[in-house]
């Protein structure tokens, strides 16, 4: 999602890119002009883009001016993807250019490191959360559009299994290596919410739920009850989004329900919940929640801490990890296996973990380490160096490096067809 000028212009000075524009138009796509400011905004994100991926950019005039041109063309034929999608009745709602809108600014003040910053960076270019939101809208709105065009039109590529076999054999060069990876086993302790604590968050969601039973409106509780600050002032409101982009548990509650439904409460990893559907469309859903957060206090860690000890103090003294894992552990996905989590990409574990494990050796034991999770133990059970892998083993990305290059193919066809069809001016940057 294109960001802004302001925030790019803090982050990621560009010689000659920040400086005040005398705007005019540099391009028309059936009647739609792209604005200098438009190219140079873009540009900028680019650029910023190129060096957040290590890439090296040279501030000289020659490289920005074709980067310039390049950033052009991309916006023409973005413009063309747009009127296309468009003529073939391709649409986007309100909500979701809202829902899309929300999030960008969510992502823009992270960015910024606070909601105070971020408005106060605003403030001093003269502008208004409003005015942010009214200047982006049409891009935002053009971006979904052009979102929903690909995946309707380029998203059904058959690739047969002689293709990646004939891939496999022939550019095998190309497959990237398994990474090195770790067979792990772990203990985890996890600090016990005080029953009187948990009892009285309890009872905060049964009443919140009483009230929407009883015909209160669930923006109305949520903005009294919730305690998720980003969408509490929004009535509960999380966006538009796909499943796959959730909390696992909220998503299996949302599945659940049908638009315009409520759920009941339930207990959650960081509290308890209860999510309301406000519509179903394809495979996108428009949520709100109210979250009452249930957080251990330092003597619930304490007790944790000091089982956690214990555990370790067993197993020091010879006692079977697997037995452990299988009496104390809370994770009860690896618990009845012992506590063996399987095969782990060293390089997808967070640092505490890569830490804990550098200088062990399989059958070694960790010390008792803590965690956002808790208080864990591990046990390296195995270490995999890496290597390329075996034809089952790389099947599925090399189905999906040929879909995309086909996708791709099939769209620059397209796109060569299209730009035949559409009215484009080119005038001088």
């Amino acid at each position: 999602m294109r960001t802004t000028i302001i925030l790019l212009c803090l982050l990621a000075p560009v010689v000659g890119l920040c400086e005040e524009l005398v705007d005019r138009i540099v391009a028309v796509v059936d009647d739609e002009p792209i604005l200098l400011s438009d190219v140079e905004n873009a540009l900028a994100e680019e650029i910023y883009l190129m060096r957040i991926r290590g890439e090296n950019v040279s501030e000289d005039s020659a490289t920005i001016s074709n980067l310039r041109e390049q950033v052009l063309e991309k916006m023409i034929d973005r413009k063309v993807v747009v009127v296309k999608a468009r003529e073939m009745g391709i649409e986007v709602t309100r909500t979701e250019i809202q829902d899309a809108i929300d999030k960008w600014i969510e992502d823009m003040t992270r960015a910024a490191g606070s909601e105070e910053a971020f408005t106060a960076e605003l403030a001093r270019e003269g502008l208004t959360l409003q005015d942010l939101r009214l200047r982006y809208r049409k891009d935002i709105e053009e971006q979904l559009l052009v979102n929903r065009f690909m995946r309707q039109q380029f998203s059904n590529v058959d690739v047969s299994e002689s293709d990646i076999v004939h891939f496999y054999e022939t550019r095998y060069d190309s497959i990237p290596e398994l990474p090195a990876v770790v067979g792990l086993s772990h203990i985890i302790i996890v600090p016990k919410i005080d029953p009187e604590r948990e009892a009285e968050a309890i009872k905060r969601i049964e009443s919140a739920h009483g009230r929407i039973t009883a015909g209160e409106a669930f923006e109305i509780v949520a903005r009294d009850v919730s305690d998720d600050l980003l969408s509490r002032s929004r009535g509960g409101l999380i966006g538009t989004v796909k499943l796959e982009d959730l909390r696992e548990e909220i998503a299996n509650i949302a599945t659940q329900l049908g638009s315009g439904e409520v759920s009941g409460p339930v207990r959650t990893r960081y509290g308890f919940e209860i999510v309301k559907v406000d519509t179903v469309e394809d495979d996108l859903y428009t949520l709100r929640h109210i979250f009452v957060r249930l957080q251990p206090s330092h003597e619930d860690t304490a007790r944790a801490l000091k089982l956690a000890r214990e555990i370790r103090s067993d197993l020091s003294a010879g006692e079977s990890f697997e037995s452990l894992a299988r009496q104390y552990s809370d994770d009860e996905g690896s618990r009845v296996n012992g506590g063996y989590l399987g095969e782990i990409d060293i390089s997808a574990l967070d640092q505490v973990y890569r830490d804990a494990i550098a200088s062990m050796e399989p059958g070694d034991i960790s010390d008792v380490i803590q965690t956002d999770q808790g208080f864990q133990i591990l046990k390296l059970v195995s270490r995999g160096s890496r290597r390329k892998p075996s034809l089952d083993e790389a099947r599925e990305w090399i189905r999906n490096f040929i879909e995309a290059r086909r996708r791709q193919a099939l769209f620059e066809k397209w796109l060569d067809e299209a730009r035949q069809e559409v009215y484009i001016k080119r005038l001088k940057l």
